[in-house]
């Protein structure tokens, strides 16, 4: 396109090549002179770390110049982090700095725990790390005094069923019971007692659990179960025998547990019932 005055007359534009000259910092001789367009290779590793400032000016036929400033920051060096100390800080008698220097070589692997200062622990931290620390242990040690207490699961002289009164004076096997179901038998029938769908069949009103005859239930724990059709769904995982890893108060605990749990109110057990059920 061809520029036009404001009374209708065109004039020429000259295209012609201007001279840059780079400057660096307050120098007065040009760090680099070149025609433009044009690029340069700009080498800070010579240079002192800081701020520092480049000036390109432009120079045209005439030599009418036009310049532009632009600040920069060298970092060649390590990098230095203080702590305890502010920019402009107003201090008085002796106060705790903590210095680290970090850096790499172009090249470098980059290593993360080079750049970590290690931050001195603030004191509200090794009280609150002192005392969940107490609490622990005081809950551990009541915890172990309260278990070892605890009375496991009566033997009763003759095998008998006990009544569905919730009075546990005689067996107290409330708290075994749902210790052993959450290690041997939550992975599979899930803590809610639903099992999952054609996987593992549910224990909620099952008519194994729900039955007045303990017999089903307390062998399945001994013996384990496989190739089971229950309400017309054939599970194909197996239940494992826990016979060999679980005592007959475990057993007895974990089947009056799945009697009385998810809505289920069936009989509860003894242990002398389990051992009869043993080979």
């Amino acid at each position: 396109m061809i520029p036009v005055t404001s009374s209708g007359k065109f004039f020429e534009t000259k295209n012609t090549p201007m001279r840059i000259d780079v400057y660096f910092d307050n120098d007065s001789n040009p760090y680099k002179s070149f025609t433009a367009p044009d690029t340069f290779c700009f080498d800070s590793t010579c240079l002192a770390d800081g701020t520092h400032e480049l000036r390109f000016v432009a120079v045209d036929d005439d030599e009418i110049a036009s310049e532009r400033r632009m600040a920069l920051t060298v970092r060649n060096g390590p990098a230095i982090a203080v702590h305890g100390l502010f920019d402009n800080d107003v201090v008085a008698g002796r106060m705790d700095v903590l210095v680290n220097a970090y850096g790499s070589k172009f090249g470098d692997q980059f290593e993360p725990a080079r750049m970590e200062t290690p931050a001195p622990i603030p004191t509200w931290t090794w009280v609150l790390i002192l005392c969940a620390f107490a609490w622990g242990a005081g809950y551990i040690a009541l915890e172990l005094d309260r278990r070892d207490a605890l009375p496991m699961i009566a033997d009763s002289a003759e095998p008998k069923l006990a009544d569905n009164a919730r009075d546990h004076t005689e067996f107290e096997w409330v708290e075994l019971g749902e210790r052993v179901y959450g290690n041997t038998c939550a992975s599979c029938h899930q803590s809610t007692g639903r099992g999952l769908d054609g996987v593992f069949p549910t224990l909620v009103h099952s008519a194994a659990v729900e039955n007045p005859d303990p017999t089903d239930h307390i062998e399945a724990i001994i013996y384990g179960l496989a190739g089971k059709v229950i309400e017309g769904i054939a599970y194909s995982a197996p239940m494992p025998p826990f016979g060999g890893v679980l005592s007959d108060s475990e057993i007895a605990a974990v089947v009056n547990h799945e009697r009385t749990q998810w809505g289920n109110d069936a009989k509860l057990v003894t242990t002398a019932n389990v051992a009869a059920l043993r080979n």
